[in-house]
Parts: C-alpha cells; structure tokens; sequence
C-alpha cells in the first residue's frame, strides 16, 4: 500500500490523515514542527484598532480575548475558532493567506493593527500593511519548534518504509523541520500553497504537486491526483 508522510502539527489528529487513508493511502503522521504557546495579556491588545490572527493556534493561545477592537482572521478555520470565543471576526479574507488579508483588510490607513502570530512567521504580511499606511506591531503568542525530538524515531520509522512515496508539507518551517530531523530532499513533495513550494524548492525538493486551497480536502485532492496507490518510492 503507497504511503503519505504527513508532517503537520496535529498528527494523527489532523482531518488530512483521515482524508487520505480514505482514499486508501497508509498514512505516517509525524510533526515536523510544534508550537509553544507564550504569555500574552488582553490588556496588551486591548489599545488596537484591529487584531489580527493568522491561525488557530494563535487564537487558542490567547487567555483572553478583549472586546474592544476589531478581528480579523485568515480563514474560516482562524474565524470559527474566533466565534467559538464569543468573537465575531470583522474581516476574513476569501483566500485564505497572508497577502490576500493585507490586501483586502479595510480602514488601514492611520490605524493600530497588531499582529498575533507564531515566531517565525514571514514578513510579507506586516510589509504590505505597512505599504497601505497601517502602523503594524507583531506580537508572539507561540513558538515555533521546528524538528521536535518527539519525532525523531517516528520520522526514522516512516523514512524506512519501503511503500513511502510522497511528503506533504503545509509550511517552510515543517519542510526545516522534516530536514532537521534527518528526512532527504529526494522525496516527492506535495505542498499547501506557493510560499511553501517556495521554500520546499529553496532546499532541494521536487515539488509534484500543490494545493488549489489551504485546507486538508485540497491537500488531500493533490496528492491522490499526483500520487497512484500503486505507486513506489524508486
């Protein structure tokens, strides 16, 4: 039976294993990244116009959510995870990415944003807002660990399995991470989006596909067209 080497966060938790052990893929799951969440304070968000949040993980990090300013979130996930606080996000872009938020956030000019976001989040997003006279801030809610040691003898384990053809990453910090802990960029991989097949190439990969969206059915939909249940590792 082919295998997918998944390396998100959640692991077997992530909805993208159940969606390709559907299909009939075996599925290795193993973290290439983890995050540590960071104290924060509500009253440190409360003076911004608006707040914006670039992932789930960022909203769960948060105690307390201050209901003066107003949200915005990346994508329906970051948005439902807002309204599960009590918090109606004010603006949720309908491309689920960095750009397209600092593209479509409205009444930026002269206004306090802040970002809350991972550690090794990118530039592109704080720079456009900038660009459209925002005064931006960044702050750090979690951290990102990327190769966690916890997975190193499950990547040892999954890169020994003959059937293994494909590597699926959804972030540049989960293609370090897989590096880091010992995975060879000779690996077809699949990738979320443009930045993560960016990075992927930066560091060798040969990138055989790349999802129309940034969710688990998409994902899930590259590799089954790229990727045959017969297919080997050569």
């Amino acid at each position: 039976m082919t295998s997918v080497l998944v390396t998100r966060p959640l692991g077997f938790a992530d909805p993208l294993v159940k969606a390709l052990e559907h299909l009939g893929y075996r599925v290795h799951a193993v973290p290439a990244v983890e995050t540590e969440p960071l104290e924060l304070k509500a009253s440190d968000l409360a003076s911004f116009d608006w707040i914006v949040l670039t992932s789930v993980q960022g909203v769960d990090a948060l105690a307390e959510l201050p209901l003066a300013p107003r949200y915005a979130a990346v994508g329906e996930k970051t948005a439902h995870a807002l309204e599960a606080r009590g918090i109606k996000p004010g603006h949720v872009p309908a491309q689920a990415n960095g750009l397209a938020l600092a593209d479509t956030l409205p009444d930026v000019e002269g206004r306090r944003i802040v970002l809350v976001r991972a550690s090794a989040a990118a530039s592109d997003l704080p720079d456009r807002l900038r660009r459209r006279g925002a005064i931006v801030e960044e702050m750090t809610v979690y951290r990102t660990v990327e190769g966690p040691a916890t997975s190193a003898e499950p990547m040892r384990a999954a890169l020994a399995d003959p059937e293994l053809a494909v590597v699926v990453f959804a972030s540049g910090s989960a293609v370090r991470g897989y590096l880091t802990l010992g995975g060879p960029p000779t690996l077809p991989a699949v990738t979320i989006g443009p930045r993560t097949t960016s990075s992927a190439r930066e560091h060798g990969f040969h990138v055989i596909a790349e999802a129309d969206s940034q969710s688990a059915e998409s994902l899930a939909a590259a590799v089954s067209r790229t990727v045959p249940l017969e297919a080997r590792n050569a």
